[in-house]
């Protein structure tokens, strides 16, 4: 954690589906353009994360670089530990780790084995494991991973307290990465009561043991859908958001104050039909609860009730739009002067 409260600040999430010399340019641009963390994450069998972040980082001087998520039922968390170390060192001290168990994702892949039935205790374990080797501290009595406590490190990293973010969706995980993590990663599809509602479960976490959570950042990944014409970037959206209704655990629309019979239609027609049928029942009200879509007047106030609502780290997920680079140009324009004005940390 840090010693003073996290700023707040527009970061660019570029996943990991797209093609590499695609994402070099948007880094490329997303830094000139004065974003001030460009994102990667890990699903699927698509590009390895600590490769796309590397492949940002050496496109990039300034700008932070974020991997939001890795998961510990992929790669024991020594190797993301030494892994991290490496990409920090080659960034110039600029890392961001993100650490997390995407079940549902293991499951479609058919690799959840039995360590997946402890989750909790797996990411909490894997996170203080990677803390430990990171800052050359004696490590933990795993019950999940075999890994001594005795195990170190065999160089010095550049920066040993690299912010260890903890991927944290319901509350139990919510309150251990408060315990815990240097800081925590909302997930998908994160709604204005849902940031609220997190918050207190992560500062009874910090709490808890003795740690003060207005120091923790908290970032989130922010549905983003931006153009001149303001139905069709709400239209560009409605897909993704039908896939990810179908997809978060329950509490993330149980506290959202959509309709949750609205939410229970959609995620009956994807189950039933597939996700272009459950798009379909999308209305505005779920739009307008889950994601930031529309022209860039509307997107700018969208963003600036996540900061109010308590998100330091807003990262803009954008949806495929056939004009990346006008999109994130847009972006730029549009939501950084008001976060710069604003003065919020």
């Amino acid at each position: 954690m840090t010693t003073r409260p996290p700023e707040v600040r527009l970061a660019l999430a570029l996943t990991d589906d797209r093609p590499l010399a695609e994402t070099i340019e948007l880094a490329r641009l997303a830094e000139e353009l004065g974003f001030a963390e460009i994102w990667t994450n890990e699903t699927g069998h698509y590009r390895g994360a600590f490769t796309l972040a590397a492949a940002i980082s050496t496109a990039t001087s300034s700008a932070g670089i974020g991997i939001g998520i890795v998961n510990p039922f992929h790669r024991h968390p020594s190797v993301i530990a030494m892994e991290a170390a490496t990409l920090d060192e080659l960034s110039g001290g600029r890392l961001r780790l993100g650490i997390g168990a995407a079940l549902w994702n293991l499951r479609d892949l058919g690799e959840a084995d039995s360590r997946t039935r402890r989750p909790l205790t797996a990411t909490i374990e894997a996170v203080r494991i990677v803390q430990a080797l990171l800052r050359g501290e004696p490590g933990i009595e795993s019950k999940i991973y075999t890994v001594s406590p005795e195990a170190h490190l065999d160089f010095t990293p550049v920066r040993p307290n690299l912010p260890v973010y903890v991927g944290a969706v319901n509350e139990r995980m919510l309150r251990a990465g408060g315990a815990w993590a240097d800081a925590v990663e909302l997930g998908a599809i994160t709604s204005g009561p849902y940031v609220r509602w997190a918050l207190e479960a992560i500062a009874e976490g910090a709490s808890s043991n003795g740690r003060d959570s207005q120091y923790m950042d908290i970032a989130a990944p922010l549905m983003v859908s931006i153009a001149e014409d303001h139905r069709s970037a709400r239209e560009a959206v409605r897909e993704q958001l039908a896939y990810y209704l179908f997809r978060v655990e329950p509490v993330m629309t149980s506290v959202s104050g959509a309709d949750p019979q609205a939410v229970a239609t959609v995620r009956r027609e994807v189950r039933d039909h597939g996700v272009a049928a459950g798009a379909r029942l999308v209305g505005d009200e779920l739009i307008d609860t889950f994601a930031i879509a529309g022209d860039p007047a509307h997107v700018a106030k969208r963003f600036a009730e996540y900061a109010a609502a308590g998100v330091k780290g807003l990262i803009a997920q954008n949806v495929a739009n056939p004009d990346r680079v006008g999109a994130l140009r847009l972006l730029a324009a549009a939501v950084l002067p008001e976060i710069a004005g604003a003065h919020v940390g």
